[in-house]
């Protein structure tokens, strides 16, 4: 566990509730640059909550921009997640030790000594109340982004306003199942499985900039455990996308 990484997502997280705690989980196996390899089943477990929620946790916690998530890139072929937050300024220790030059402006030390002491007690949490001007700036563009995003039942109807398609032909989301042999009944079922959640619940609460990028994300993950793929074969249902198949059918 890193205290620093810890710190950073109490002071810089935006988020709330079961995301922030999501995000604390992953925290506590990070190291000081915020990269983290635990597992989904691992994080659910530390979260109280089951994987799929999990899942879908992680998939906001992208949305947001606060963690990044590197398919295969840990041992063993697990994932590593990356948590994009502010680091903490340093202290600045020339800062301090300006001080000390009060110093030559008086002939007796031991009668001035107190006195640095007492100006360094004013000044060296300033540093660290203070953030940066790097992270005054990444404030300042999260609380705007913040103003872009809309609920998927917002961008739903902004889709039909304007004579949209929710999922384009041309989304990237086609070419990226083409490539990997999931089919566009499976594309079509994770979307009313997609919608399903969001829409209902706690989920039709959160707010997103992208509501697509967030569903391109979940196919990519199959974060509804729809299907599965072997090796040099199209995709095949699971039992559960098989159910949400007959569901909707």
């Amino acid at each position: 566990m890193s205290v620093r990484t810890m710190a950073r997502v109490w002071e810089f997280s935006k988020n709330k509730g079961n995301d922030l705690l999501m995000l604390l989980a992953i925290a506590d196996f990070a190291d000081d640059d915020g990269n983290a390899y635990p597992a989904v089943p691992t994080l659910a477990a530390k979260c109280r909550m089951k994987p799929r929620n999990a899942n879908l946790i992680l998939a906001a916690l992208r949305a947001s921009g606060e963690l990044e998530v590197r398919q295969n890139e840990g041992p063993r072929g697990a994932n590593r997640y990356r948590i994009v937050l502010p680091v903490h300024p340093l202290q600045n220790p020339t800062g301090v030790q300006k001080s000390t030059g009060m110093q030559k402006l008086t002939r007796t030390p031991v009668e001035t000594y107190p006195k640095p002491l007492q100006i360094s007690t004013d000044e060296p949490s300033v540093n660290r109340q203070e953030p940066s001007d790097g992270a005054q700036a990444l404030s300042v563009g999260i609380s705007k982004a913040k103003k872009d995003e809309i609920t998927l039942a917002q961008f739903l109807d902004h889709c039909k306003a304007s004579g949209e398609k929710s999922i384009p032909e041309d989304d990237p989301v086609w070419e990226y199942a083409q490539k990997v042999g999931i089919d566009n009944e499976m594309i079509a079922i994770a979307w009313l499985e997609f919608k399903g959640y969001w829409l209902n619940g706690e989920g039709k609460k959160r707010r997103m900039k992208d509501w697509r990028q967030t569903f391109r994300n979940a196919v990519r993950d199959n974060r509804a455990r729809l299907w599965f793929v072997r090796e040099g074969e199209q995709a095949q249902w699971t039992t559960t996308g098989e159910q949400a198949r007959r569901a909707a059918a």
